[in-house]
């Protein structure tokens, strides 16, 4: 340095003193940005103090929450040598109730799983899904199996491909959307899937059984399901399609007996019966399909004839014994509905099917002070029993044209259900509903606000690229 300048750093050493600050970041000067700061800290914590979760959605809440972090952000480059920095440097201040690092790390992390779990009725049912992934038993199965019906129906069908599953799941992934190509005639994919599945993942999904389900419920001429009968002659092949054909007239023939008008298909949540002109002579096919050997066909025979107003022996398939309670309900014979299940002396899981079939036949008739007896009858709230008993009553009210139902803001959370997957699965049936309806405020926020609110205890996201995006606002 040459010997002319020092003088003059040291001069300004001495008069500006060893605490001396020059301009922000901003060019503003140092009480200019003292000013800002503070201002910028009290409006952070303001957003987060002001705003709680539930009385926004979190869209909302997170376009505030984020911008109170920016401004903590702004804070630390641009008035790095303010009052305001200073304090947040040595963590002695907090925005709400978080540590500044919590609410960063944690806090905004979360929030962000939070707003994409409420952004549609899909995500929000992949959210409650997800909620306990060490889990395995049949209602999660359930909801799984109802989230990917769902994309596959809104031929959403590469997402519902790469959804990720556990080895142990890939039939019900494989055969919910082999299902849904199936029923609703897409043969290409039904072709490509064919293709490119492995024969043990394709049997164990029931891909066979699966087409001949969609020929018999799609109409197709009755010629071409005996040839693919005959191709495939198993006996799972043959049940399915006697199944789809009783499926399909007792469908047509609900619609006939409620009055109900239909052109030439009808829709219901899982089912789907096309070319509807086409009928089946039911008792006449059932032979051709098993070769004459109507005791194979007898189980799936009970069915049709429960549909049809006879009444099933007492060992009959507890499957004829909901069509009989069904023709008891479309026929306006709730006294023997109220009944059927002592009258017949039926025991375990039948009694138990049977029970659950009447709530959802009481909600479905607009009978809501009987659906709510029955349903307490059945179990005490937030218990297990008692989520089959809310989504029976659910079910019934979603089937309702004496009450149609109208989703509001707070109908779902407001049902008393406490697992997430019997939650996603009523999610998913709801937006399966051919007649389904919504005013008002979309009801995601509130289930996720149910089964997941709070921001106490959150561990770290598990990568810090994400979590660095999920609370950064750019640009400054």
């Amino acid at each position: 340095m040459a010997p002319r300048i020092r003088p003059l750093i040291l001069l300004a050493v001495l008069v500006l003193g060893p605490g001396a600050r020059g301009a922000n970041l901003d060019g503003s000067s140092p009480p200019e940005g003292d000013a800002e700061a503070a201002r910028l800290y009290s409006e952070a914590n303001d957003y987060v103090t002001s705003m709680a979760e539930g009385q926004y959605s979190y869209s909302y809440l997170q376009f505030y929450w984020k911008r109170a972090e920016s401004n903590l952000d702004r804070i630390r480059k641009v008035y790095p040598d303010s009052p305001t920095a200073q304090m947040l440097q040595r963590s002695e201040a907090k925005v709400g109730p978080y540590a500044l690092d919590y609410f960063r790390e944690r806090v905004l992390y979360n929030l962000e799983l939070k707003r994409l779990g409420a952004f549609d009725d899909v995500n929000c049912a992949i959210f409650l899904y997800g909620r306990a992934e060490d889990r395995s038993d049949a209602k999660r199965d359930e909801a799984l199996a109802e989230i990917i019906e769902v994309l596959s129906r809104r031929q959403r069908w590469a997402e519902a491909a790469r959804f990720p599953v556990l080895t142990a799941h890939r039939p019900i992934l494989l055969g919910t959307i082999f299902r849904i190509a199936a029923f609703y005639g897409v043969d290409s994919l039904v072709a490509k899937m064919q293709k490119e599945t492995p024969p043990a993942e394709q049997a164990a999904a029931h891909f066979d059984a699966l087409q001949a389900e969609g020929l018999a419920l799609r109409g197709r001429p009755r010629t071409e399901l005996f040839d693919f009968i005959a191709a495939h002659p198993t006996d799972e092949v043959r049940d399915a399609a006697l199944n789809g054909i009783v499926e399909r007239e007792l469908l047509i023939r609900r619609m006939q007996r409620l009055h109900i008008a239909y052109a030439g298909s009808i829709q219901t949540v899982h089912l789907v019966a096309l070319n509807v002109a086409l009928r089946d002579d039911v008792p006449a096919i059932a032979p051709k399909i098993y070769g004459g050997n109507l005791d194979a066909a007898g189980p799936i025979l009970a069915i049709y004839y429960a549909g049809i107003g006879t009444a099933p022996p007492r060992g009959a398939p507890c499957a004829a014994h909901l069509a009989y309670l069904q023709y008891l309900a479309d026929t306006d014979r709730f006294d023997a509905v109220a009944t059927y299940a002592t009258d017949n002396a039926l025991a375990g899981p039948a009694r138990r099917a049977a029970a659950l079939k009447v709530i959802e036949l009481y909600a479905e008739a607009g009978q809501t002070a009987e659906a709510e007896k029955a349903r307490h009858a059945f179990a005490a709230d937030f218990t297990p029993d008692a989520d089959d008993a809310a989504l029976a009553e659910f079910r019934g009210r979603m089937d309702s044209t004496a009450i149609p139902l109208v989703v509001r803001e707070k109908t779902f959370a407001d049902l008393p259900i406490s697992d997430p997957c019997v939650m996603a699965t009523a999610i998913m049936e709801w937006s399966l509903t051919p007649n389904r309806s919504q005013r008002g405020a979309t009801p995601w926020d509130a289930v996720v606000t149910r089964f997941a609110g709070g921001f106490d205890h959150l561990p770290k996201p598990k990568s810090a690229e994400v979590g660095d995006a999920a609370s950064t606002l750019k640009p400054y």
